[in-house]
């Protein structure tokens, strides 16, 4: 297990250069010179798969706001109905089911960021599966977005509706060579990243956007550990120049398939 987990982190770090050398690379710190780079999102067209709603905030909130700004179209996907999470008593005071509220909060979270392409294809919340009806909904999205990049939780996600989130894209997109990148990002499990996006102008719209979702903020304090992920991220810059950044793990979808798939059948 322990040498497989060395030849995967130095794949990572290595599949992702030339892509990120392509886009512009801005600086490599000291503190990740053998894995890490910074990458300027721009107004590439992207897609995010969120298993739940606020998912995407946390992962990756303030890099998709670079995006809009910067002329990006971004269309976000939620795979589940979201009726397992959040908190029943919100839900009640809100007189809506939470399916509801929390599509709800999602729209306008999204807004916050100047996203308003979103889908919701109602999969199971806490029991997330390829299902054949998940897999062709994505897939018809697919076909029609041309995207270049998909953002999506990293197959070492522990929840597993997050790791789920991999094996509906790799079976959507199957039989279709796409030159679209993946850019695996971190919720609950802290991962070795190929890739920082520094957040520090965009990180109010993030808090601003991750208050909407109050059903969710009624369990948990979300910001707080999610913010204190992205200030230890920051450590990646050199200088003190960024105070909160974003990690991901770049690969080019074929090269995320086959990462993903070695781990899965690892034995």
């Amino acid at each position: 297990m322990r040498r497989l987990s060395k030849l995967l982190l130095k794949a990572l770090a290595r599949s992702a250069r030339p892509y990120l050398k392509s886009y512009g690379l801005l600086q490599t710190s000291k503190v990740f010179n053998r894995s890490a780079l910074v990458f300027e999102p721009a107004a590439e067209a992207v897609l995010v798969i969120a298993p739940h709603m606020d998912d995407e905030i946390i992962g990756c909130g303030g890099t998709l706001a670079k995006h809009v700004a910067r002329g990006g179209s971004v269309t976000v996907v939620f795979l589940t109905d979201g009726a397992a999470g959040g908190s029943a008593a919100y839900s009640e005071r809100a007189a809506e089911p939470l399916t509801e509220v929390r599509k709800r909060e999602a729209r306008l979270a999204l807004e916050v960021l100047g996203i308003r392409q979103l889908e919701f294809l109602d999969g199971s919340d806490g029991a997330l599966s390829p299902t054949p009806e998940l897999v062709h909904k994505l897939r018809d999205i697919l076909k029609f977005g041309r995207f270049d990049l998909c953002y999506l939780p990293f197959f070492l996600e522990e929840h597993p509706d997050h790791r789920a989130a991999s094996r509906i894209l790799l079976e959507a997109a199957a039989g279709a060579e796409r030159g679209m990148q993946c850019m695996g990002y971190e919720i609950w499990t802290a991962l070795f990243p190929n890739c920082l996006v520094n957040i520090d102008e965009t990180a109010q719209l993030k808090r601003e956007a991750l208050s909407h979702y109050r059903s969710q903020l009624a369990e948990a304090d979300y910001a707080h550990t999610q913010f204190g992920l992205n200030a230890y991220r920051s450590a990646a810059f050199l200088g003190g120049s960024c105070r909160y950044a974003e990690a991901f793990c770049a690969l080019p979808l074929a090269q995320y398939r086959e990462m993903h798939d070695a781990y899965m059948h690892r034995g």
